[in-house]
């Protein structure tokens, strides 16, 4: 009678292992098959991205890998992603599309184009602005990032100039990413930069600089035509913990 309840034991324990090993194979089917359905959508989009740049300026593209955000609940969300021309992976810029139509994106490659010749003409306005400065005060570092967006970053092409849409107000936005040694010229030193900006038509600036107490936060602050702003705001953004806007 003994051996005969063992042994029932021993059936329900094999038939729990059964159903114990059958669920942890459906559960890894299950995750293998997701996983490449995801890895499919990936594909996909990173393909997609890659036809619509060569669709739209006549030359090939290499897309990284893709990022699907800003997706939730009730909400497609859009992939993100980084490309360059294959012939020259150095100029790197960012496209966004459709999650539900990966060909129908967005991208910063003219951006890219023109924050190299705005780099170039920030590195004349700063040789200015060093001469001018007292005690030999000069930054370390200072670049341009020019951003586009809605209907103007849909609208330009390579032949597009970089002078012709610098001064509009609507869908451009230059950012000045500029490192300064802390000192007490710093604030007025960076605003007679963007003084010499608006001498060239360019209003619409967002600063992005290190701040004095050298955190990884960094200051930014944005001004614009119906915002001048002065070297005080710049050095009260530099000062506090959070950024002034």
């Amino acid at each position: 009678m003994v051996k005969k309840v063992s042994k029932t034991k021993r059936c329900k324990v094999d038939k729990l292992l059964m159903v114990f090993c059958g669920l942890v194979i459906l559960i890894i089917v299950i995750a293998i098959v997701l996983h490449v359905k995801n890895e499919n959508k990936i594909s996909n989009a990173q393909n997609g991205m890659s036809e619509y740049l060569k669709n739209k300026y006549k030359e090939d593209f290499k897309v990284e890998r893709p990022e699907h955000k800003h997706g939730g609940f009730g909400v497609n969300g859009i992939w993100m992603s980084q490309a360059y021309l294959v012939s020259n992976p150095k100029l790197k810029f960012d496209i966004d599309c459709s999650y539900l139509n990966p060909s129908d994106c967005s991208d910063q490659y003219i951006a890219a184009i023109w924050s190299v010749q705005a780099s170039k003409e920030l590195e004349s306005i700063v040789k200015e602005v060093n001469a001018s400065s007292g005690n030999g005060y000069k930054a370390d570092s200072a670049q341009a990032e020019i951003i586009l967006s809605g209907k103007l970053v849909n609208s330009v092409n390579k032949q597009s100039k970089y002078e012709d849409n610098k001064t509009k107000d609507e869908g451009f936005l230059y950012r000045l990413i500029i490192d300064a040694p802390n000192d007490s010229q710093k604030a007025s030193y960076i605003f007679k930069i963007v003084e010499k900006l608006r001498e060239e038509g360019v209003y619409k600036v967002d600063i992005d600089v290190n701040r004095n107490d050298n955190s990884k936060i960094r200051c930014e602050i944005f001004f614009n035509k119906n915002k001048l702003g002065s070297k005080d705001n710049i050095e009260e953004c530099i000062v506090k913990t959070g950024g002034v806007k």
